[in-house]
């Protein structure tokens, strides 16, 4: 995606949604890779079971404008 840098890769479909959620709530745009497929194909987005590596992993990716800002939304979400 030309424009955008993978943030993050998340290990289940709740990080995912949660880590989403977190960064949208501050300004950020946000596209999860793969998000379709894993919902498409039963295995279950908000669950808490690991994804399918037959259909990929699930990746964060944001604007490159808005790295900084969220590597730092990220580290604050972790370390509270």
């Amino acid at each position: 995606m030309r424009g955008w840098v993978c943030l993050t890769a998340c290990p289940n479909g709740l990080w995912a949604a949660l880590l989403r959620s977190f960064l949208e709530a501050h300004g950020i745009p946000v596209y999860v890779e793969n998000e379709v497929m894993h919902t498409l194909f039963g295995a279950g987005l908000p669950s808490g079971w690991l994804p399918n590596p037959v259909l990929g992993g699930l990746y964060l990716w944001v604007p490159a404008a808005y790295q900084t800002q969220a590597t730092a939304c990220l580290y604050e979400f972790f370390n509270r």
